[in-house]
């Protein structure tokens, strides 16, 4: 049995599949602007009869990987109907899927796990790290020699202000690898703020600082015998300089009622710690991001810079997509990247997934080799190609897609 294409008109009964295998009900609120960013042609189903028990569907983005921008596919709304798993069905469509990502001309694949333990398997590595940050405001005050950026913040619904916050994301994006592009319809699903989900928090905002960033954020009351103890949940927080987050933060800690606030999707290397007078007032919890996949391996290592010249040559194992299979010389002399394959001998052997892990700058492979997850064959050359994959900054995904 082989993966069949959706039909034009049947992105809802694929919504309804995911919904049902992540144990939810269908809101057709959101449903709706899902189905306006799904694209039917690049969705993959088995059926059962007249219904869909399995699929999966890949979307065309831009991410910003280090030195520049590469169109990927974000590979989303993957579900198997209970009843039918353990069946293949998975592994028929994320090989099938792969095949068509290649097809379309892509490089890279990404996606978000709801389990980790599933797609390294097909060759996905864990690329980002997200963190939960939560800040004892009380106890956080701001450097008192932190330059902040000029102005006074607006306050907007967050619905509202689309128009101002998305050329600030726009000019913050090129700078962090992991980031994407968002069209008007991705803006709908992250500006989303349904009043089920909010879980007692006020309606979404957003602070705004003109050509300098912005927070979207809900506040939840709160009080005690002891006197006020309200939260803020920060969503996103995006600053183009560093007194922008400076100015930002500084807002975010000094509301009036507010005790506690805490952001689930925080860069790894967020640097509020050192921004304020007690390190100690923030705790962090750093967990999996975005997964990615390195579907044609020659044409994603020459897509992206690197921060040292080297030489190396590394020798693939791919069994899901065997095209990717072989020995690579991968080159950077600090203007252009090549990788071709060859007959030499390998300095470094891996496979899909490491690759995938360390192509945004993130992992390291020397912290994969560590693990037993990359064999040095040549010495030196592990240290010069951790060095070089490595980037100036953490990776960061501020969505789950």
């Amino acid at each position: 049995m082989e993966p069949e294409p959706l039909g034009a008109d049947e992105a809802p009964a694929l919504l309804a599949l995911v919904t049902s295998a992540f144990l939810k009900d269908v809101d057709e609120e959101e449903a709706a602007l899902d189905a306006k960013v799904v694209e039917p042609e690049r969705a993959l189903v088995f059926r059962e009869g007249a219904r869909i028990v399995a699929g999966t569907a890949a979307i065309a983005r831009e991410l910003t990987v280090p030195g520049g921008v590469l169109p990927f596919a974000a590979v989303t709304l993957v579900g198997v109907a209970p009843g039918h798993r353990r069946r293949g069905l998975l592994r028929a469509l994320m090989r099938r899927q792969l095949a068509d990502v290649r097809a379309a001309g892509e490089a890279v694949a990404a996606l978000w796990a709801s389990e980790s333990a599933i797609y390294g398997r097909y060759g996905y590595g864990m690329a980002t790290r997200a963190t939960e940050l939560e800040v004892r405001t009380r106890d956080a005050r701001l450097r008192p020699d932190l330059e902040r950026a000029a102005g006074t913040p607006e306050i907007l619904l967050a619905a509202e202000a689309r128009e101002r916050i998305a050329p600030l994301y726009d000019a913050a994006r090129p700078q962090r690898p992991g980031m994407l592009a968002r069209s008007r319809a991705w803006w709908d699903l992250q500006l989303f703020d349904p009043e089920h989900e909010r879980d007692g928090a006020g309606r979404l905002r957003a602070v705004v600082l003109d050509r300098a960033g912005y927070a979207l954020y809900a506040y939840k009351e709160g009080w005690t015998v002891h006197g006020p103890d309200g939260h803020v949940r920060i969503r996103e927080l995006v600053a183009v300089t560093p007194a922008a987050l400076a100015a930002l933060w500084g807002f975010l800690l000094e509301l009036d009622l507010v005790r506690r606030a805490t952001w689930e999707l925080a860069p790894e290397d967020e640097p509020l710690p050192h921004m304020i007078d007690n390190a100690r007032a923030v705790s962090a919890r750093s967990g999996e991001g975005m997964w990615l996949r390195l579907v044609d391996v020659p044409a994603a290592l020459r897509g992206r810079a690197y921060s040292a010249p080297f030489e190396v040559v590394i020798e693939v194992a791919d069994e899901v997509c065997p095209w990717n299979a072989g020995r690579f010389r991968i080159g950077w002399d600090g203007t252009r990247a090549e990788c071709d394959e060859t007959a030499a001998t390998a300095h470094l052997e891996l496979s899909a997934a490491e690759l995938g892990a360390a192509y945004l700058g993130g992992t390291t492979l020397e912290s994969l080799a560590r693990a037993g997850r990359v064999r040095e064959r040549s010495s030196g050359a592990l240290r010069a190609a951790s060095v070089a994959f490595r980037g100036a900054l953490e990776p960061w995904c501020p969505e789950i897609f």
